[in-house]
């Protein structure tokens, strides 16, 4: 069997045409599977996202088709982002699987936080920017699904007064779902919670209300207080 193209980088430029279809507006990020582009849909004038796989990265086309899937199952969830379709395009002369979905406009988190005075929220906003993220997981968690991958630079966020709209740019696949995942999913939203409000530079003086969450980031003390995100939200509703 002939090995998948080894491609590092597409590097494509603003004005490019793909699929005949779609031309390239920007840049939108990068990572382990492949790259992310702004696209305009020619007919329509409408933005998509693409994203486009390393064709090494994705043998047989599993990591983009366990994505897509997930994606349209968990489409009537609030921070999911919408799939559309599947595409197969012709880049430096090699089949390159690429996925299209709504294109949301916001602000990558880590550069949102880091917008603030000392790179950190207020407590107050990263309470409110962290519930609107757990009614969103447990919505998924509600469909025994699980993210695996929350962090600040995989959420896209935009301000909305003192709230905010949240949606996840991407899920990683570790397998199927279980307890252990879906518990993951909770721990890493509370680190989230934790740099939100200035990381370890600033913990000490965090609010008591913000400790009583965090935890000292221990694993174990977090999961006793919030075995399931549910916990979490009834918690954070409390103030």
């Amino acid at each position: 069997m002939t090995k998948p193209p080894k491609i590092e980088k597409f590097d494509l430029q603003p004005g490019r045409i793909i699929g005949g279809t779609y031309e390239v507006e920007s840049f939108l990020g990068g990572g382990y599977e492949g790259e992310v582009y702004k696209v305009t849909e020619f007919r329509t004038g409408v933005p998509r996202t693409a994203k486009l796989y390393y064709p090494h990265r994705n043998e047989n086309d599993s990591d983009a088709m366990n994505f897509a899937r997930k994606l349209e199952m968990l489409r009537d969830c609030s921070i999911v982002i919408q799939y559309h379709h599947v595409e197969t395009l012709r880049i430096k002369r090699h089949a390159v699987t690429c996925l299209i979905s709504e294109y949301v406009d916001g602000i990558i988190l880590s550069k949102y936080i880091a917008s603030h005075p000392g790179k950190r929220m207020p407590p107050y906003k990263a309470l409110s920017l962290i519930y609107a993220l757990v009614v969103g997981l447990e919505e998924i968690h509600w469909k025994n699904e699980y993210h695996g991958d929350i962090h600040s630079e995989n959420i896209l966020i935009r301000p909305q007064g003192i709230f905010f709209d949240v949606k996840l740019v991407d899920f990683y696949n570790l397998g199927r779902s279980n307890k252990e995942r879906r518990k993951e999913d909770i721990k890493d939203t509370i680190t989230l919670l934790h740099e939100a409000v200035g990381g370890n530079k600033w913990y000490a003086k965090a609010p008591q209300e913000i400790k009583d969450i965090c935890r000292g980031l221990r694993r174990d003390l977090i999961l006793e207080r919030f075995p399931t995100v549910r916990h979490l939200r009834e918690h954070l509703e409390t103030f």
